[in-house]
């Protein structure tokens, strides 16, 4: 393999041509995989109902309260604490990410 085309890290080596190869071939399979699917979707059936334990709903859209009903209360200490330290303000937003963003690049380069 040409040197130009690889980039040597201290973990190892990156090769652009191995990534591309590797996307084609997922598409490729991908592609495989739709092509032998099965063909008996039909538009404006039945088949695009959700399916309700074979019951009929009137409105079946479900809200995202009760969505993610388990996780807010499983995190309900955390998204307490998260509300408390919230303002509002874009400014203080902007500081933080600028704060953590150093502390990230200091951790990396150092």
């Amino acid at each position: 393999m040409k040197e130009t085309l690889t980039l040597t890290t201290g973990q190892g080596f990156w090769s652009a041509l191995i990534w591309a190869a590797a996307a084609l071939a997922t598409l490729l399979l991908a592609g495989l995989l739709w092509w032998r699917g099965r063909r008996e979707y039909k538009r404006g059936t039945e088949q695009e109902l959700p399916f309700l334990s074979g019951e009929r709903a009137e409105n079946p859209g479900v809200g995202a309260l009760h969505l993610y009903w388990g996780l807010t209360e499983a995190l309900r200490p955390v998204l307490e604490r998260l509300r408390s330290w919230h303002s509002g303000v874009i400014n203080d937003y902007a500081g933080w990410f600028v704060v953590i963003l150093g502390i990230v690049l200091l951790l990396v380069l150092v």
